[in-house]
Formats: C-alpha cells, structure tokens, sequence
C-alpha cells in the first residue's frame, strides 16, 4: 500500500535549544527516520539585562536567515530561563482555570509577585497525582513567537524539563526513577513514582560526573524521604560523560544519548542536545 504523504513530502523541521550562551538548531527532514539537512550553533553576547534576551536576539537573527522556508519549529527552552514547582492534587479543582490559578499559587509562595507575569503550562496528569508547572518570563516567550511570525510555523516552545521527560517516557515509569538534566552552570533533577511527578529541583551549580551526581541525589533522596534503596537516574546533556551508564554508592545512572539522526554522527550531536531532545 502506497502512502498517503510520502516521506519526502512531508515538511521539515527546525529543531532549536535556546540557552543562555548559545543558540543551537538542527533542521531535519520530515518522517520518522528523520536526516540532518543542516545544523548550526551560534553564541550568545553576553546579557545585559535580562538573562536570555541575548539569546533571543539570536534567535530573530536566525529566523530572519531562514525566511520563508516551510518548516515546522519547536524551540526547547533551557532550564536557566524556566522555573518549576510540584503542584499538589487538589480535588475542589474542577476548571481549567482554576488548576492554572492553583499552579500560579504554587510558585507565588516562593517566588511572591514576580509570579503574577510569568508565562505558565501545567503538565498533564492522571486523577489524585500531583503534577508539574513551568514557569517562562512571558515577554521570552512573546520573543520567540514573534520571531517566528513569518513563513516558518512555530509549533511548540517548551521547557527542557518537559521535552526531556516526553523523550525518556518509557524509562522513566519505573516504581521510582531520576531524571537529571545536565547544563553549563544547572542542573536540574525530578523525581518520579510509577511515572508520576514525585519532587523536582532546578538549581544552579557545576557537577561534572556520577560522583558529583551521586552527592546531590543522596540529598535529595533524603529530603524526599526515600530508602536507601538502588534507583536508576537517566542523564540528558552531560556532554562530558561518554559511558552507557555507571554505577556508584548505589545509584545507577543511564546516559539518555541524543536521538539518532542520519547524518549527525554521535560524536557531532553532544552541542544539539537541547535541541534534539525534541525529536
């Protein structure tokens, strides 16, 4: 049987990463063995004001470079231009609009009146679990809207947190797991039971390796109030560490490699990482 839209039909996709020091892109053709048609990673100047306006800024430069073309965008936001917060199951929740106005709460207890403005997405989740709130200075956002207003189509912007967690899905719903997302400067850890969202911490700082990684997971296992018990941790964007997995005081951690591309040989893709968590 012959298909509808042959692969080579299919639109192509501009994946891009938006951190603070750079901005990364790969745009792949369309299908389900996508192939790397170009890729790119372009610095930052430093900011001025706030911390990823730099980084927009690029990102219009790069939009103004691709025009017109027929492609379908998502840009995968890092964790230093994204809060989160677990929020709890609340059953007096029965609207959209008030889970939304329960999530704005959450932060608001500790981040105060900066909460009010920032742009907010909850994750979705089953009946009686908590959930997960992201939150982006809305103006980041209007940023990345606007720069797209042309012929390219914008179709997602989401936090790493998010597209990291669609990606490792499947490894992730285990009785209990980690999930570690590595940056220059961040790291950012979530916890979950059964699939569902147990704990989450984003937070500055530098840790280079499993032992540096085995430190913060047992401080935050005991804040969590977890056994001392062996648990796998799935590692994103450490792009330091080449090894399928390692094992140290009784954490396993696993290397969630960037998806393949044809064309973009493993060695090549550490750079696109944020970018082809998308994929």
């Amino acid at each position: 049987m012959s298909r509808l839209f042959p692969e080579r039909l299919l639109p192509e996709r501009l994946l891009v990463g938006l951190a603070p020091g750079s901005v990364s892109f790969v745009r792949v053709s369309g299908g389900t063995k996508p192939r790397a048609l170009d890729k790119r990673t372009v610095a930052c100047e430093s900011p001025s004001g706030e911390p990823w306006e730099s980084a927009a800024a690029a990102l219009s430069r790069l939009a103004g470079e691709i025009g017109k073309a027929s492609v379908r965008v998502t840009v995968t936001l890092s964790n230093h231009f994204a809060r989160y917060a677990l929020v709890p199951w609340s059953e007096g929740l029965a609207k959209a609009e008030e889970e939304a106005a329960f999530a704005r709460y959450c932060f608001a207890k500790v981040h105060g009146e900066r909460a009010k403005d920032w742009d907010l997405r909850l994750s979705p989740g089953a009946s009686g679990a908590a959930r997960i709130a992201s939150a982006v200075d809305a103006p980041l956002v209007r940023a990345v809207r606007s720069a797209f207003s042309g012929g390219a189509k914008l179709v997602s912007v989401r936090p790493y947190l998010m597209s990291a967690f669609n990606r490792a899905r499947t490894q992730l719903a285990s009785a209990r797991a980690w999930l570690l997302l590595v940056e220059p400067g961040r790291t950012c850890l979530a916890r979950l039971e059964q699939g569902r969202w147990a704990a989450v911490r984003n937070a500055r700082g530098e840790l280079e390796g499993p032992e540096q990684w085995a430190g913060l997971l047992d401080r935050e296992r005991h804040v969590a109030g977890g056994e001392p018990a062996g648990e796998d941790v799935h590692v994103h964007g450490a792009r330091d560490w080449k090894e399928p997995s390692a094992r140290v005081d009784g954490w396993t951690f696993r290397n969630l490699v960037p998806a393949a591309v044809e064309g973009l040989a493993p060695a090549e893709s550490a750079p696109f990482a944020l970018a082809l968590c998308a994929l």
